[in-house]
């Protein structure tokens, strides 16, 4: 396994559903500043990519791929919501297959309870979805336009019911080895014990930020972000030793 101090670290972000949005805009600036390697992988796109294990290969490639080009020494996943949910489901034997030490950090993800459920839009009507996404500062025309807002609330609620799918798989898999949980007051749709909880579900060392903010991670909450990774890198590269 290459050591952290023999390459560049590679920052890889999973994106909350809809993708993009500014989380994985601060997350790529994080990197930069850095000097870090950056990869943007997407969610599975459907149950079907996620039960046939193609999501997955696809994503190992592409992180086997990113790491030999920057020569990485370690490497972080950043999962934003239900791309926590997507981070935690590559990160299981990931160091192995990558021979690097992997750090892991979600944002805003539930954790899905006993039975494997997590709060989901998936159900949600356009007006229940169009206030949750008001409250986070989505603009307000768009959502106002109603062509618009059905075209939205569709994607979202395909993409959480693929979410669905991804907390039922992680709630039955062994516990990590660590964790890093950033967790926002102002999340209207998270709760913060959501986050919290998972907690019950690693076995070594687990930390939790609590910082102020909404669904989304903005400009205003880079530095919160950047000490969460550079804590989570730390732990990883204390691992390897």
């Amino acid at each position: 396994m290459r050591g952290p101090t023999d390459g560049r670290d590679l920052v890889v972000s999973f994106p909350a559903a809809g993708a993009g949005g500014t989380t994985l805009e601060q997350g790529e600036k994080v990197a930069a500043r850095r000097g870090a390697a950056y990869l943007a992988l997407p969610n599975p796109a459907t149950a079907e990519a996620l039960a046939s294990g193609q999501w997955q290969a696809h994503c190992v490639e592409e992180l086997g791929r990113a790491a030999d080009q920057a020569s990485a020494g370690r490497a972080i996943l950043i999962g934003h919501s239900m791309g926590g949910l997507s981070a935690i489901r590559m990160y299981d034997g990931l160091a192995a297959r990558l021979a690097l030490p992997i750090a892991l950090l979600i944002i805003n993800t539930p954790c899905p309870d006993s039975l494997g459920r997590i709060p989901t839009m998936s159900q949600l009507s356009d007006a229940e979805i169009a206030a949750i996404l008001a409250h986070d500062g989505f603009p307000r025309d768009l959502l106002d336009d109603e062509d618009m807002l059905v075209e939205i609330a569709d994607r979202l609620r395909k993409d959480a019911a693929v979410a669905d799918r991804l907390a039922e798989r992680v709630s039955t898999t062994g516990p990590l080895d660590a964790l890093h949980v950033l967790s926002t007051r102002g999340d209207m749709f998270i709760p913060l014990e959501r986050c919290a909880a998972w907690r019950h579900r690693v076995s070594g060392e687990f930390h939790l930020t609590i910082t102020d903010g909404g669904h989304a991670i903005d400009e205003s909450l880079t530095g919160v972000l950047e000490r969460a990774v550079d804590s989570a890198l730390a732990g990883a590269q204390a691992g390897a030793v």
